[in-house]
């Protein structure tokens, strides 16, 4: 069982960094496409990812030493069709007229490795179904594919790592991964009676296309913060008075990129054009110079601001007293980490309740919406 148990573990240990580096451009893509990403749909795909690398990882792993496998002498290819079947008669303890031994035989080596190749692609056909709703003609074609793809990754020594196999190539499991697929592809319709098909999960996002989820704009903020700060570290780099160290430069980098861009851009930066959200006045008119100067300058000028300058500064200026005025700089450092909280607890209000909306936008009358 260890040599199932290891690779799906190891599988399990490195999908979740695997899944972290794709959520972003899938939730970019679906934001774009939807509006809105379903929960379940989600799932379904970041399972199939995962099933994916579990099958991966279950054709290479265990990795043997490599002079272990320069020095064998095992076969490197089976060519010849149904050795599984011949070897599976010969070797287990399976009399046709005795029925006695059938469960026996299914214990046994020779039952237990073909049926293993058959089960490996039976999810890969129901997902490609299921997922995309391929017809059976491509979903028999990349089943096959999926196999040879497995096959020549264990000829090939691990793409010529090792000096030569050290797993057989064969025919009969491209036979059983293809025949696995095909079947898998057969049993969806039982799936989706579980399920909702991947049609109504796509009309269900849809229907939210016009909210700005706590998400989809959370998304929006991380991509305009990296092209933010890589714009102006690119400008520092070149110009230095430019840097972002100077807390007034910075201002007018956000006065240009946070409040320019959206009033000529319909409410939206960079980031929120990406994941189609805007910005809007409450009645979702557009949002006047006034209230997006002040609701952008609140955000990035006041709470970041407080994190990224106001902070470090008060924290140096701290440690350069030594020990003077120490009433004065806890007093200000425990305001400035009450405000910081205040703002967490927001956020998550916001992430809590749809339409609830942040500090800023109710003193500017703000808000962001879909489209």
């Amino acid at each position: 069982m260890s040599a199932y148990i290891t690779p799906i573990t190891t599988a399990a240990i490195l999908f979740p960094f695997l899944a972290a580096l794709a959520v972003a451009p899938y939730a970019l893509w679906q934001y774009r496409k939807y509006g809105s990403i379903s929960k379940l749909k989600l799932l379904v795909v970041f399972s199939f990812c995962f099933y994916l690398l579990c099958a991966y990882f279950l054709i290479i792993l265990p990795l043997p030493d490599r002079n272990v496998v320069a020095h064998l002498t095992t076969p490197r290819y089976n060519l010849v069709p149904f050795t599984a079947a011949r070897y599976f008669f010969k070797t287990t303890v399976l009399n046709i007229t005795q029925p006695a031994t059938y469960l026996a035989a299914l214990r046994q080596p020779g039952f237990i490795q073909p049926f293993f190749n058959l089960v490996l692609t039976i999810p890969f056909g129901l997902f490609l179904r299921y997922i995309w709703g391929v017809s059976l003609k491509k979903a028999v074609l990349a089943s096959f594919c999926l196999s040879l793809f497995f096959e020549l990754t264990q000829l090939s020594g691990l793409y010529f790592i090792y000096p030569r196999p050290y797993r057989l190539f064969d025919v009969d499991d491209l036979i059983l991964n293809t025949s696995g697929g095909t079947l898998g592809y057969l049993i969806e319709p039982l799936f989706v009676k579980l399920f909702p098909t991947i049609e109504q999960l796509n009309q269900e996002a849809e229907k939210e296309r016009n909210i700005a989820s706590f998400w989809r704009r959370l998304l929006a903020l991380v991509i305009d913060l990296f092209i933010f700060n890589l714009i102006f570290q690119i400008l520092g780099a070149v110009i230095k008075p430019l840097a972002t160290q100077n807390y007034g430069i910075y201002l007018i980098g956000v006065f240009i990129y946070f409040v320019l861009v959206p009033m000529l851009a319909q409410g939206s930066t960079l980031g929120k054009k990406l994941v189609k959200i805007k910005i809007v006045a409450v009645n979702e008119q557009p949002v006047g110079f006034g209230p997006l100067l002040v609701r952008q300058f609140l955000l990035y000028g006041v709470v970041f601001g407080n994190l990224d300058y106001f902070l470090p500064f008060v924290l140096k200026a701290f440690t350069a007293a030594n020990g003077q005025h120490l009433a004065f700089y806890l007093t200000i450092l425990a305001l400035s980490g009450i405000f910081f909280v205040l703002c967490l607890l927001n956020a998550l209000v916001l992430l809590l309740k749809k339409n609830s909306r942040m500090f800023y936008e109710r003193l500017t009358k703000t808000r962001e919406i879909g489209y």
